[in-house]
């Protein structure tokens, strides 16, 4: 069974547990505030259609909010959050006047040494968005502030997990400083390029100077009031309908449990394999 069926399904059954819970939550006078915060790249002039479609069910099931909200409005319901990684120029051609139109609040990761020109870094998974352009500096300082939010994507997109010491403390404050000279405003998120990071990517994310910091983990996000390291489902025009409306109601959650469960089967497993083979000959010539 191919993954992505597969993680459908088991996103369906997660579904279907919390529509159980809801109700009986509905039932009884309870329930909590949820939040899900997607995150997009790409929005090609093709796909705007498909996006459009997307935000129309978004604003139909959820309540949209800012990605910089220290605490949700409310104790019950659930909201969403728009991001965009990368500052792609077709983000400001397709997906920006559609969330104006449904007055839906974004946020917008900048990768600075890309502004005006093309990607540059590697490609490892996802979406090939390797021939789009990057908006320009121009284009950035333009976006209404009260609509668009801008933050971090670092510097030149680099695996952040993989980086120490001043190098990764200039891609965190350097990108930073930049953004806010270009836009005049305060720069506070940043989200992680290819969702890696680890605690010492986290401690040097806090002395950068930023608030919240997002991965790419599809786990409820605002869950505690100044939340600094939220979740975000990755999103695309092109996920299936029910595969989009599933990510939006928060059913892929399991994901990441999964991929640790799974991580510490391996450890175990290559343990074992390491462990030396000892028969009775051996035991022996040992003794």
């Amino acid at each position: 069974m191919p993954k992505r069926v597969f993680n459908l399904l088991v996103s369906l059954l997660v579904r279907f547990v919390d529509w159980l819970r809801g109700g009986m939550a509905r039932l009884f006078g309870g329930g909590r505030a949820t939040c899900v915060v997607l995150a997009y790249h790409s929005v090609s002039d093709t796909e705007r259609q498909l996006f459009a479609s997307q935000m129309d069910w978004l604003i139909k099931t959820a309540k949209p909010v800012r990605a910089d909200v220290d605490v949700l409005p409310g104790k019950r319901g659930h909201f969403a959050a728009v991001t965009f990684d990368d500052g792609f120029e077709n983000v400001v051609r397709n997906a920006l006047p559609e969330l104006e139109k449904r007055d839906i609040p974004s946020t917008l990761f900048i990768v600075t040494e890309a502004l005006g020109g093309n990607r540059a870094w590697e490609h490892l998974g996802g979406d090939d968005t390797r021939n789009e352009r990057v908006m320009s500096a121009e284009q950035l300082r333009d976006l209404r502030p009260e609509r668009v939010q801008v933050g971090s994507h670092t510097m030149n997109h680099p695996l952040l997990s993989k980086m120490t010491g001043a190098a990764l403390n200039q891609e965190l404050a350097g990108s930073r400083v930049k953004l806010e000279q270009i836009t005049g405003r305060p720069v506070t998120s940043l989200s992680f390029p290819y969702g890696g990071f680890n605690e010492e990517v986290v401690a040097a994310c806090r002395e950068a100077g930023y608030t919240r910091v997002f991965s790419a983990l599809p786990v409820y996000a605002f869950s505690e009031r100044a939340e600094f390291v939220s979740g975000r489902a990755g999103t695309a025009p092109t996920d299936w309908p029910i595969e989009f409306r599933l990510k939006l109601a928060g059913a892929y959650r399991w994901l990441p449990y999964a991929f640790s469960l799974k991580r510490r089967v391996r450890e175990v497993l290559q343990g074992r394999s390491r462990k030396p083979v000892t028969t009775k000959a051996t035991q022996k010539r040992i003794a």
